[in-house]
């Protein structure tokens, strides 16, 4: 048996075991209870904030800005800043995509809509009913949030900057062209131009201004091409290349000197004469008048006061020469010149000083025949090549000595024959002076003196109707050959007399137009 002191004993602890596991349940409970209770208290006690203090809710950002813990005006000026004052864009051109400009998205028309932005930023954690909010702020608050600015485009702000931009855009094609530069031609490719194309480029930041703003940043800019009016200027480059190859030559004889000339212009000069120039969308090529008839005036310039050249024919010549055709030799025109009469002068001592027949100064000096000569008055004097009526033979040339009764011919600038001859006697003499073959006879008839004239060359009117000339041994009509024993000394009327032989050699050899020299 249990003695009732140890049941009491027994039952005393057992109640204090009961107590204590009733208190550490209890405890337990109440912990338990405090546990999951605090994270709703916390809950609950954010969302009072929040309601009550206007704060958007931490871990916001807008378009990379964040927002979080700031009041919305404070939101919007730093939003403001970001994305509509310190941002710009790379506009591009799409042809082309490495040449770029930084624009300024309000020149385009294209900005954040700061206060709506900030507005959505604002409205997560309170909008809806109490459980979406909480939600909502649970997720912010546990997760963040990024959001997507809201971006406006002003249609006619962006049509007014597309206007403004298409002057820096613009760029004007390039003819094809040429240029010299001294006697180097430089040759230039045409390129296209380009427009911007406003309607395009505006269309596309109608269709897709987040896209430009928010992901890319950059704007593609339209163009339109347009192409260079002169394509090509082939033809003209080998005109100029053929100019400036050229080796034009200006070649001419003095009939009177017996002289060659020959002037040459250097290239560099020639380049200088070419003018290239546009006409439409044509380019001209030509030549500068007044460069070449400079060029041609220093050319006569060169020979003298008497003595000149035609500058139209020396200028149709050197146009020819630099498109490459050949030119003839020019003859060399003389002036006319003056002489002052002496007083035991007459019009035959005149003549046979300026190796002139007299009556040429009749022609030059008309009132001769009425007032006659008069010691000290001038005469003009016909030129020196007055008697070379027909086209001059540059190649050949007679010349006579009266003085050594000689005569040489030459071809080409070299001596070609020698022969004796006879001339004029003292009262009937032959005329020196410069003269031309200009008529063959092979057996001329002279009636004054009734007498044949072999293989005649006429050289010249002793007067008017009378010619003297080149011929063999004359022939009376009787058949008696004269001054076959007298060459090498004065025997004619006036002519130049030859063997047979000789006459008839020179007669096939010198054609009309050979000057005749006939040397005093």
């Amino acid at each position: 048996m249990i003695s009732d002191g140890s049941a009491s004993s027994k039952n005393r602890i057992i109640r204090r075991v009961a107590g204590i596991f009733t208190r550490f349940v209890m405890l337990l409970i109440l912990g338990i209870i405090a546990f999951v209770s605090a994270p709703v208290l916390l809950t609950l006690g954010s969302y009072c904030y929040f309601q009550i203090t206007d704060e958007i809710l931490p871990g916001i950002a807008v378009g990379g800005v964040s927002v979080g813990g700031l009041l919305p005006d404070d939101a919007a000026r730093d939003l403001q800043k970001t994305w509509n004052e310190d941002l710009n864009l790379q506009a591009f051109v799409m042809t082309t995509p490495s040449h770029s400009w930084e624009i300024a998205p309000s020149e385009l028309g294209l900005r954040v809509a700061v206060d709506e932005s900030i507005a959505n930023a604002y409205a997560l954690g309170r909008s809806g009913n109490f459980v979406e909010s909480v939600g909502a702020m649970l997720g912010v608050l546990k997760y963040g949030a990024e959001i997507d600015p809201v971006v406006e485009l002003d249609l006619v702000l962006a049509k007014q900057g597309l206007k403004h931009w298409a002057e820096r855009v613009y760029i004007a094609p390039r003819d094809a062209d040429l240029n010299l530069d001294e006697e180097r031609l430089v040759q230039t490719e045409s390129l296209p131009g380009r427009t911007l194309d406003v309607a395009g480029s505006l269309h596309m930041l109608a269709e897709e201004p987040e896209a430009v703003l928010l992901d890319h940043q950059l704007v593609p800019f339209f163009t339109i091409e347009n192409p260079a009016r002169r394509q090509d200027v082939t033809s003209q480059a080998e005109m100029v290349q053929s100019l400036l190859g050229s080796s034009p030559t200006i070649s001419a004889y003095d009939p009177v000197t017996d002289e060659r000339f020959v002037w040459s212009p250097e290239p560099v000069l020639i380049a200088s004469w070419i003018n290239i120039e546009s006409e439409g969308e044509q380019l001209k090529v030509s030549l500068h008048d007044e460069s070449l008839s400079r060029y041609v005036m220093e050319i006569e310039a060169s020979l003298g006061e008497e003595r000149g050249l035609d500058n139209d024919v020396v200028e149709e010549a050197l146009r020819s020469g630099l498109l490459g055709k050949e030119t003839e030799t020019l003859v060399i025109e003389y002036l006319p010149g003056t002489y002052v009469v002496e007083p035991d002068d007459n019009l035959v001592s005149i003549s046979f000083k300026i190796g002139m027949p007299y009556w040429k100064l009749h022609e030059f000096n008309p009132d001769l025949a009425v007032s006659g000569l008069v010691p000290g008055e001038t005469l003009i004097v016909p030129p020196k090549d007055d008697m070379l009526t027909l086209p001059v033979i540059p190649e050949k040339r007679i010349v006579i000595s009266l003085r050594e009764q000689r005569m040489w011919t030459y071809e080409g600038g070299e001596l070609s024959k020698s022969y004796i001859v006879s001339t004029g006697i003292p009262n009937s003499p032959t005329l020196p002076g410069l003269f031309q073959v200009s008529t063959h006879n092979e057996n001329a008839y002279a009636a004054i003196w009734d007498l044949y004239m072999p293989h005649f060359l006429g050289i010249y009117e002793a007067v008017p109707g009378f010619m003297n000339g080149i011929h063999g041994l004359p022939l009376l009509s009787g058949g008696r050959r004269l001054w076959a024993n007298v060459l090498g000394q004065p025997a004619s009327y006036g002519c130049i007399i030859l063997d047979l032989g000789a006459a008839q050699e020179l007669y096939y050899w010198a054609e009309d137009g050979v000057v005749v020299e006939i040397q005093s």
